[in-house]
């Protein structure tokens, strides 16, 4: 069984501080998070942290961690590039491991991309705001420190869905819609879904959603099979209505027993009976070349007795909608139904395979998948490439599939 850690804030959002508050929540040394706080202030200039403490309390009867940070800083704005060389030497003068140093300069530089994108300035040239000072470092420093020290670091995290609240923001570059330009940059493409929230406001912000995106490798629309074991609750610094403002963090183990990863897909399925064996062939074709990632079709028995094709599609968020859209025009169908699925992935390569038969030389594309210890589990050579070679050579299609298939055991398996 493996540790997973889930990240749940589709409820309050996330931000350094709740993390942080978290983990500390779960165990994580105070003593060591704290005085790993203190040190930033060594390398702001004109910084000067006055109080860093985790205190117990509760949000809307919910027992939680609550940091308690106060500080002065003799500025509000600072070079990116200058905060990054910042907190690089303040890990350094805390020995921090290589892979924690890694991810407090990954979050830190995910910042900095994002707002380099937003402001189109050279990444050596972005001015930071909001995050230019020290409470920033202290999130990032303290809670990698309190990462470290329970030994999450090595192990698989996963991300709900993500509370952004809702309104108008007022910061430094004006009045902008929750959520501001930063948090939709740093979240761009990550697949995780943002959502409104339960309490009024900004949720989540950019150094929480920096730390998020380069802890979690899922997304999750639910949780998946595992044994929970600490849970950790982050309090945040408002006080929720009708539901507590706290960052829930889930340490775990995993009862999957097959190397794996998960994936949140959408079935979209309907049901046709007046559609030829052409529409359906054709709709086929048509919804795999716009990114469909399986269709499925079959045969059953509608109202009236009538012949009727029963129609599934799989398809990631982002195609979701555009094939809904194709398989309703190809099919002439009045609506279809639509659910959000977790799926188990294999993992899974492609291979470039030279395949000599009959003293004739080939190409064959192939799918492979190997367990941890490197021994093949399924090869799948490309349909197309040895559907051409079997008519290059009037052989069988299935004669021409176990050559490539032995070629490519033999070859492979190690």
């Amino acid at each position: 069984m493996s540790k997973i850690v889930i990240i749940d804030s589709q409820v309050a959002g996330i931000s350094g501080d709740m993390l942080l508050s978290s983990l500390v929540d779960i165990g994580a040394n105070k003593k060591k998070v704290v005085d790993s706080i203190y040190a930033c202030q060594d390398y702001f200039e004109g910084s000067k942290i006055r109080k860093v403490d985790f205190i117990k309390t509760t949000s809307y009867g919910i027992s939680c961690t609550k940091l308690l940070f106060e500080y002065k800083d003799s500025t509000r704005s600072r070079l990116g590039s200058v905060v990054y060389r910042s907190i690089a030497s303040c890990c350094d003068s805390l020995n921090l491991s290589n892979v924690a140093k890694s991810f407090v300069l990954n979050s830190i530089k995910t910042i900095i991309t994002a707002e380099s994108k937003i402001h189109g300035s050279k990444h050596d040239d972005v001015r930071l705001h909001e995050v230019s000072t020290v409470d920033t470092a202290a999130d990032l420093i303290g809670t990698t420190v309190a990462l470290d020290d329970l030994g999450l670091l090595s192990h698989k995290f996963y991300a709900t869905d993500v509370a952004i609240g809702n309104g108008m923001l007022q910061f430094s570059h004006g009045v902008v819609p929750n959520p501001g330009n930063a948090i939709l940059e740093i979240l761009r493409n990550s697949q995780i879904l943002l959502v409104p929230g339960k309490i009024d406001g900004e949720l989540t912000t950019p150094t929480g959603a920096a730390m998020l995106v380069n802890l979690a490798s899922e997304h999750i629309s639910q949780y998946p099979p595992f044994i929970p074991e600490q849970i950790g609750n982050g309090a945040g610094q408002k006080d929720g209505k009708n539901v507590a403002n706290i960052l829930r963090l889930v340490v775990g183990q995993s009862n999957s027993k097959i190397d794996h990863t998960s994936e949140s897909v959408y079935e979209i399925e309907t049901n046709v009976d007046d559609a030829t064996g052409e529409t359906i062939g054709n709709m086929i074709e048509t919804l795999y070349a716009n990114d469909a990632k399986d269709v499925t079709v079959l045969q059953g028995i509608s109202k009236k007795n009538r012949p009727s094709f029963v129609i599934k599609v799989l398809s990631d968020k982002t195609s979701r909608d555009s094939l809904v859209k194709l398989l309703l025009n190809e099919t002439g169908s009045l609506g279809c139904r639509i659910h959000e699925i977790n799926r188990i992935i294999i993992p899974r390569s492609f291979i470039t395979v030279p395949i000599t038969i009959g003293n004739q030389r080939f190409v064959v594309k192939v799918k492979l998948s190997k367990d941890k210890d490197g021994i093949i589990k399924m090869i799948k050579p490309e349909y197309d490439d040895i559907k051409k070679i079997a008519t290059k050579l009037k052989a069988p299609y299935r004669k021409v599939f176990d050559i490539v298939y032995y070629e490519v055991f033999k070859k492979y398996n190690r």
